[in-house]
């Protein structure tokens, strides 16, 4: 076909790369261990004694309102479980906006590894041990998810704030 043309005249015929190919490369490029977060964008994680007093306080408004202290509590599991939820869901909307599309996906995979942490607290209030359950869980999937980002990046990763808050609360219902 191009034999009369000298060869630095001849296009380059490349082959576009298989469905399974372009599929397979889009998935290593979105996964959790190729995030590296932008400088500034990670929030500094509350102290341990900030969280407790704040949800003990919520725990005696609560107990005031005529729940029994057990209620109280799983009920302050269930918001504090629900604020980190919201808080990386916030964070997640602002880097997708801001196009930093690697810390949006750590995010993402928080957001799935604590899924579905409120349903048992829900169906189940004042059973602390469900609300302890639950929340190991997740803080379990969030160390498992946060220790494949650890390995792979020496930046700190944001799912290392929610476990840390998810311990925290888990020792709080240990209280009970």
């Amino acid at each position: 076909m191009f034999a009369d043309t000298p060869a630095t005249v001849r296009p380059r015929l490349h082959a576009l790369p298989s469905e399974p190919e372009s599929s397979r490369s889009r998935a290593l490029r979105a996964h959790p261990s190729n995030h590296q977060p932008s400088p500034g964008s990670q929030p500094q994680p509350p102290v341990d004694d900030d969280l407790v007093s704040r949800w003990d306080r919520l725990r005696l408004v609560l107990v005031n309102q005529g729940l029994s202290d057990r209620e109280a509590r799983t009920e302050v599991a269930r918001i504090a479980a629900a604020e980190v939820w919201d808080e990386f869901a916030e964070e997640l909307r602002r880097h997708r906006a801001a196009g930093r599309q690697s810390d949006a996906n750590a995010l993402a995979v928080g957001l799935r590894s604590m899924q579905g942490v409120t349903q048992p607290i829900l169906r189940h209030p004042g059973d602390v041990t469900v609300a302890r359950s639950a929340l190991g869980r997740a803080r379990r999937r969030l160390s498992h998810n946060g220790s494949l980002l650890d390995r792979l990046q020496e930046r700190p990763n944001p799912l290392r704030r929610a476990e840390h808050a998810f311990r925290i609360l888990e020792a709080f219902l240990r209280l009970a």
